[in-house]
């Protein structure tokens, strides 16, 4: 594949990102905020939308009807990112790992479907999913569509922690953690197992790009991967450096380029163990808008995030909050795609 002049440059600055080189600005795009919407329904394979409440089962879903739902990018270059084209979300590794999938209001969800704990170690990807088939059909669909003129990039996939969450339960899962925690170990290995499996599957029928992959807009020069904890909010430091930090560094061993995608309301409770895995390659904090904290307040740990890894922020922001990011953190490794609101 033969790039042009613009697209060349910009992946020498996305090395640059990765490695913390000094430059003079970060690679930036702001916007105008806009609240959250909701999806249009997933056309069925019936030709019929799906109704609200109504479960998904592969059988009844079509990969050509999802490619529809995702649109090729009219260029790219766009600033200083790179566009491609993502599989629909579908909730795609709770759905492979077992759980019911729902739309209801608007959105997919994920249905816990383990009661008895002890069933937990007998969980595992199971090649023949029809939903893991369903995946790798629609991203082969999205790589040949592309034919090498763009990214297919990386659907949502959660993290061990999230994948453990939706196959039991928030509440349960808690209880594990303090009543059981040498099962609560086993759950967490084995949803660390399933999320590499997955991963590992897509990411081998998703073509590189230019030889690497793209997260965030951000080209990598290698296979990159990106993991969640969200549901880290249910423990505290000590919990998490205890529990989930060995799974972060099984993953990290497993791709080139790991990213860790977290949210401004858990980063306090995570930083400092990402800080510590020499594999983790960048940080992406979502700004949690409207819920605390403020900006003021994370400046602290955002600093220090940046003056040891790459960071990605985004997010919603008013035009103070902007500067006083951009006053306070290096430009080297850093990465703002943000919506400006009003006050």
């Amino acid at each position: 594949m033969k790039h042009n002049e613009s697209t060349d440059d910009l992946l020498r600055r996305h090395r640059k990102f990765w490695e913390m080189d000094d430059v003079d600005s970060p690679l930036m795009s702001v916007g105008r905020y806009v609240s959250l919407q909701n999806r249009d329904p997933i056309p069925m394979a019936n030709g019929k939308p799906v109704q609200d409440g109504e479960i998904l089962l592969p059988a009844a879903l079509r990969a050509i009807h999802l490619m529809e739902q995702s649109n090729a990018p009219d260029a790219v270059v766009q600033g200083d990112f790179i566009r491609g084209r993502s599989p629909y979300d579908l909730c795609w590794t709770e759905a492979i790992s077992g759980c019911q999938i729902r739309w209801r209001a608007g959105h997919i969800w994920a249905d816990p479907f383990i009661e008895d704990l002890n069933e937990v170690e007998h969980l595992q990807a199971n090649p023949d999913s029809e939903w893991l088939s369903l995946l790798l059909e629609l991203t082969r669909l999205l790589a040949e569509a592309a034919d090498g003129a763009y990214p297919v990039t990386q659907p949502l996939m959660r993290g061990p922690i999230d994948i453990a969450s939706a196959i039991v339960g928030d509440e349960p899962l808690c209880w594990e953690m303090v009543d059981e925690p040498n099962r609560f170990r086993l759950l967490m290995r084995v949803s660390t197992d399933l999320f590499i499996t997955i991963a590992k599957a897509w990411r081998d029928a998703a073509p590189l790009f230019a030889g690497g992959s793209c997260l965030y807009g951000i080209w990598a020069p290698g296979t990159a991967v990106r993991i969640q904890a969200d549901n880290a909010a249910l423990m505290s430091p000590g919990t998490y450096r205890d529990f989930l930090l060995p799974c972060d560094e099984r993953i990290c061993a497993a791709f080139d380029y790991p990213l860790m995608h977290t949210h401004s309301g858990v980063l306090h409770i995570i930083a400092d163990a990402l800080l510590e895995l020499d594999g983790l390659r960048a940080i992406q904090v979502s700004l949690d808008y409207p819920a605390p904290p403020p900006i003021s307040e994370l400046l602290p740990v955002l600093q220090k995030v940046n003056g040891r890894k790459p960071l990605i922020i985004t997010g919603s922001v008013t035009q103070s909050e902007l500067d006083s990011l951009l006053d306070a953190l290096s430009p080297a490794g850093l990465c703002l795609q943000v919506a400006l609101r009003d006050g």
